[in-house]
C-alpha cells in the first residue's frame, strides 16, 4: 500500500493547528511521548556521573547545561510530547470520521431515502420497546396500515418523477399530523405504517378520517392529479408479534381496497361481521 506523503504531511499541518494536539488533561498521547523520550536525558545525566565523576547537584547540572547538544538531549521528552501529541490528535480525528461515517451509514439503514421516513428495518427493531412500554404504561397501542389508491395510475399516467413527489408529499403530509412519539415508516412502495402510542382503535378511527381526507384535499396543489388513501387499522392486543397485528391491519386495509378505497376500515368491524 502507497503512502500519499502530500497527504500525510497535510494532516500533520492541519493536527499542529489544533490546540487538542497541546492540551494536556485530554491528550493522552502527549504523556506516551514524554515517558518515551524521558529515559534520553536520564541516561545522558548517569553517564555524566559516571564519566566526569561530578559529585555536587550544582556541578552535575553545570556539565550537563553546558552545551547547545546538552540542552537538545533534556528537550527529548517535551519534543517527543509535542510529535506524540500532534499524531494523537491526526489519530482523534480519524476516529472521529470513522465514528461520523458508522453514525451516518447507521441512519442510512433505517431510513427511507426517497422519503426521508423511517423504515421496515427500523419499524422492526422498535416494535417489541413500543409494546413492552404499553403494556407497562397500560396504554392502548393501534397499527395503521395506509395505501394510495390507484397508485400504478399515477406513475403510467404522469411518470415515476410525479409518482416519487407524490410519495414525498404524502409522507410530509403524515409527518405533519402525527405526533412527535408517534412511528411512521414507509413500508414500500406506495404503503405506510403508523404506529399511535396512548391511542385505541376509536381515537384511530378519528385520526385516520382526519388523514383520509387530508390526504384527498390537502396535498400539494400543484400536483397535477389528486390522491385517495386507504387505511386499514387493528388495535395491539396482549402477545400480538409484529406479524399478528401487522395481519389484521393488512387485511382490513384490504377490506378498503375491495369495497371502493378511500375509506377507513377497523379490524373490529370486520371481526364483528365474521361472527355475525
Amino acid at each position: 500500500m502507497l503512502i500519499n506523503i502530500p497527504k500525510q504531511i497535510k494532516e500533520f499541518g492541519a493536527a499542529v493547528r489544533q490546540p487538542f494536539s497541546y492540551n494536556l488533561g485530554e491528550n493522552i498521547y502527549i504523556w506516551f511521548g514524554i515517558l518515551w523520550g524521558l529515559p534520553i536525558p536520564l541516561v545522558t545525566i548517569l553517564l555524566h556521573v559516571h564519566f566526569l565523576g561530578s559529585k555536587s547537584l550544582e556541578g552535575l547540572m553545570g556539565e550537563v547545561l553546558g552545551s547547545p547538544m546538552q540542552w537538545l538531549f533534556l528537550a527529548h521528552p517535551l519534543l517527543f510530547g509535542v510529535v506524540f501529541g500532534i499524531l494523537g490528535t491526526i489519530r482523534n480525528d480519524k476516529e472521529n470520521k470513522i465514528k461520523e461515517m458508522v453514525m451516518q451509514l447507521k441512519e442510512m439503514s433505517i431510513h427511507d431515502p426517497l422519503t426521508g421516513l423511517k423504515n421496515r428495518r427500523y419499524f422492526a427493531h422498535i416494535f417489541h420497546d413500543e409494546c413492552a412500554r404499553s403494556l407497562r404504561r397500560r396504554e392502548a397501542l393501534t397499527l395503521l396500515f395506509l395505501d394510495l389508491d390507484h397508485f400504478k395510475r399515477v406513475n403510467d399516467n404522469h411518470g415515476h418523477h410525479f409518482g416519487d413527489i407524490a410519495l414525498q408529499e404524502t409522507s410530509r403530509y403524515l409527518e405533519k399530523q402525527c405526533r412527535p412519539y408517534d412511528t411512521i415508516v414507509r413500508w414500500g412502495g406506495e404503503e405506510f405504517i403508523i404506529l399511535l402510542r396512548a391511542t385505541d382503535e376509536s381515537a384511530a378511527i378519528n385520526f385516520s378520517e382526519r388523514i383520509r381526507l387530508g390526504i384527498q384535499t390537502e396535498l400539494n396543489p400543484d400536483l397535477p392529479f389528486s390522491m385517495t388513501i386507504s387505511i386499514g387499522l387493528a388495535q395491539y392486543q396482549d402477545n400480538d408479534s409484529l406479524e399478528d397485528l401487522a395481519d389484521r391491519a393488512d387485511k382490513a386495509l384490504y377490506h378498503a381496497k375491495q369495497t371502493g378505497r378511500n375509506k377507513v376500515i377497523p379490524w373490529s368491524m370486520l371481526s364483528a361481521e365474521s361472527n355475525l
